[in-house]
């Protein structure tokens, strides 16, 4: 496995704490800075020419555009698995919408690790059972453009990382990760 993970740039939605899930917001100014800064740095890793992979939500297909304006990517593949975790009917709500309405299900988690708690969405579990799918598809080196919460689980399911870390762990979006065998390296893209 050799995995170069890039996270959509930021959102309206992330800017205000609002869980996206399957739902979409554009990329903001910012969003699309830290795009561009992702895609001069695959760009300095050599990594022209590499298949792309790619979620199928608007601001993942955003990102991909951008890093393809810095980086002559090789071919690109919308790829549904990697579309964020499912979020139910969390989607749309502000964290502090959902720990105000949810306080004890919610209890001792951040905001990263919400969307994995709510009744009517995916889970881990089911999200892990997808990614992996998509993982034991893979040969050769790729890029990967995702979201923060599948993010997670694909840290989780490459690394070995327990399940609680990768959850609680923050997942930046002006970083690249590489994931090559069970190693994770984090990459700066400035």
């Amino acid at each position: 496995m050799d995995i170069y993970l890039v996270r959509h740039g930021e959102t309206e939605w992330n800017r205000a704490a609002r869980l996206q899930g399957r739902m979409d917001s554009p990329l903001t100014p910012r969003g699309r800075a830290q795009a561009r800064a992702a895609g001069r740095a695959l760009a300095r890793l050599g990594l022209a020419g590499l298949p792309l992979w790619v979620s199928p939500l608007g601001r993942a297909m955003a990102t991909a555009a951008i890093l393809a304006e810095e980086v002559a990517l090789g071919p690109v593949t919308v790829e549904p698995r990697l579309q964020e975790v499912g979020l139910g009917a969390w989607e749309g709500l502000t964290c502090d919408a959902i720990a105000a309405a949810h306080p004890d299900l919610v209890a001792g988690f951040t905001g990263h690790g919400f969307g994995f708690l709510c009744p009517d969405g995916e889970g881990f579990d089911r999200a892990a059972a997808r990614v992996s799918a998509w993982l034991a598809e893979r040969q050769g080196p790729c890029i990967a453009v995702a979201h923060g919460m599948v993010g997670r689980v694909l840290r989780a399911v490459c690394t070995g990382m327990p399940r609680e870390r990768a959850i609680a762990e923050p997942l930046p979006q002006d970083v690249i990760w590489h994931f090559q065998g069970a190693d994770m390296t984090v990459l700066p893209v400035s």
